[in-house]
């Protein structure tokens, strides 16, 4: 009688083990997907130029080009003061030039700014002369906008327009910075743009 009850409990105790052992959740087995070793992904084919179909056509670069005169705008902008560039390149030859007089693309505007301590507005204008070969004479106008009220985020009221005319050497880029006045203590919203830009060849 002892030695039956003695087998029954060790086998109770076995099923009590083998129980506990089955419920176990080891969460680094669960992060690499169960007790199984996880498949390795897929590859996937790696693209390269040698994998390019050969006898395309080359793609020619780039030759330059116009852009517009440009424009920036902002809201009650911080002090910096503007500089000054000086123009490089020889004198080119005394043949009269082949050119275009729209200069909207060699005649950019940035970094609109306005200084509250000084209550002025200021914008660099770089002037970068095309031709390898004559200098020319840049005539451009500058307008500056503000918001037509205090709420405003639109700069629509124009408070002064700044023409300009600057002489940059064969194949020269020169920076000349342009200024208005304009006080308030009201919200500002403002910005600066080139309207009109031309050239003619330099005397």
């Amino acid at each position: 009688m002892h030695i039956r009850r003695a087998v029954g409990a060790a086998t109770l105790a076995l099923t009590v083990v083998a129980t506990l052992s089955g419920c176990a959740d080891d969460p680094q087995d669960k992060a690499f997907g169960g007790f199984g070793e996880a498949p390795a992904p897929p590859t996937m084919p790696n693209p390269s130029l040698s994998n390019m179909p050969t006898g395309m056509p080359d793609i020619p670069e780039a030759s330059g080009g116009t852009s517009s005169g440009g424009s920036s705008s902002g809201t009650s902008g911080g002090t910096s003061s503007g500089t000054s560039g000086s123009s490089s390149g020889g004198s080119g030859p005394t043949a009269q030039p082949t050119y275009n007089q729209n200069a909207t693309g060699e005649v950019i505007g940035q970094n609109c700014r306005y200084d509250r301590a000084s209550s002025k507005m200021s914008y660099d204008v770089d002037i970068q002369n095309s031709s390898s070969d004559y200098a020319f004479r840049y005539s451009f106008t500058v307008e500056f906008k503000v918001g037509k009220y205090a709420n405003s985020t639109v700069a629509s009221k124009t408070i002064a327009s700044r023409p300009n005319t600057v002489t940059v050497s064969a194949g020269g880029d020169r920076t000349v910075s342009m200024h208005t006045s304009h006080s308030t203590n009201e919200r500002l919203t403002y910005s600066c743009q080139v309207t009109s830009a031309r050239k003619s060849p330099s005397s």
